[in-house]
């Protein structure tokens, strides 16, 4: 079985030999380099573990456009946003210093604002991440599709973008519809450019926070919704055999019914210390209506938790979330620095097998992997 095949069996809820796993986010750089360092010392290869390990391979074009910056993410530079780094002492993180729509009032404003054109994408560099990361064309391809409300945040700021939700909700949707259209017209090219189908669509707009939602349903429903319904039918439409996978953090256990009802296929992210999100609730109430990806914990389990309590905790996730299907073991955000190379190992161990990492050592065959 292929890493495609098992993450689309796992998904239709047909036989799959082990639950996929997927890397998700990815350890940050930091994290990388601590894991790189330690897993050196045992003749681990850390940058082909994880290759190897990871049964998605995802892809975003390159932006190319007049914003481009060495210094800025071009996720953020590409809407206008500026940024700082910010140093946490182990690494450094972006912090957003400019927001170019900011004090907006009236959306008629918004036509001054350059926003995307299809121009600004490199597409060819889709195919070509494919050809370094995936060569054989064995993994589950996922697109990144984009996340307008989390747009629309950066550009006026977090607190601007919440409190216009109530008071100038006429902004709000004028700036998502621009937001949706790029993205709309975007991932068309994407489709058209790869040589690949594309399996999963990633998605996402955080609507919670670590003791509830971060907005009323009500208000959800009124204003993002829409948008998401839309931006969501449209990528089905360009790619009928694709799955929305739809990134969120916190909780959000209540407001499942309403992304559902937008068209959600898999929640990415569970996270399982957030208020409500216990695994067997979220399988016994929702696990014939979505598939989950995520859940490995680290806020908690792979940060501070004990070797044995990882490999647990993994036990547990697969034998509830992975029960007739339906789940890619996956950790629920970036790995940080400071996670013990231990605990990653024990992840692993647990939901790939130990094979993974005698395939992963400076000495193995060339060419050799796990993908059983």
């Amino acid at each position: 079985m292929t890493p495609r095949e098992r993450v689309l069996n796992s998904l239709a809820r047909k036989p799959v030999v082990r639950v996929p796993f997927a890397w998700g986010f990815g350890p940050t750089p930091e994290a990388s380099a601590e894991l790189r360092a330690a897993f050196a010392q045992e003749r681990v290869d850390w940058d082909l573990l994880r290759r190897n390990t990871d049964d998605v391979v995802g892809v975003e074009p390159d932006y190319i456009g007049p914003f481009r910056s060495t210094e800025i993410p071009a996720y953020l530079s590409q809407w206008g946003i500026r940024t700082r780094r910010v140093s946490y002492g182990a690494g450094a993180y972006d912090e957003i210093e400019y927001s170019p729509l900011a004090g907006l009032e009236n959306p008629s404003d918004l036509a001054r604002h350059p926003w995307p054109v299809l121009e600004d994408f490199d597409y060819s560099s889709l195919n070509r991440t494919l050809a370094n990361e995936d060569p054989e064309a064995k993994k589950a391809l996922r697109l990144t599709a984009g996340n307008p409300f989390e747009i629309y945040s950066w550009m006026t700021g977090l607190e601007e973008a919440m409190a216009n939700m109530l008071v100038a909700p006429d902004v709000v949707v004028a700036a998502l519809d621009r937001i949706v259209t790029v993205l709309e017209q975007r991932a068309a090219r994407c489709v058209m450019a790869l040589n690949r189908p594309v399996d999963l669509m990633f998605c996402a707009d955080d609507v919670g926070g670590q003791h509830g939602l971060l907005m009323s349903r009500s208000t959800y429903r009124d204003l993002l919704q829409p948008f998401h319904r839309r931006l969501f039918r449209s990528l089905k439409q360009l790619s009928p055999q694709s799955r929305i996978l739809f990134h969120t953090d916190g909780a959000v256990y209540d407001i499942l019914p309403d992304l559902i009802d937008a068209g959600i296929d898999v929640l990415e992210a569970v996270q399982t210390e957030a208020a409500g999100m216990d695994p067997s609730r979220l399988k016994a109430a929702y696990g014939e209506k979505i598939g989950f990806h995520g859940a490995i914990s680290v806020q908690q389990l792979l940060p501070h938790g004990s070797e044995e309590q990882v490999r647990r905790e993994c036990r547990s996730l697969l034998s509830i979330l992975g029960a007739g299907g339906g789940y890619i073991a996956a950790p629920s955000h970036a790995i940080q620095a400071g996670t013990p190379a231990r605990n990653v190992r024990a992840m692993l161990e647990t939901i790939v097998g130990p094979g993974c990492f005698e395939a992963a050592k400076f000495d193995a065959p060339p060419g050799h992997s796990h993908s059983s």
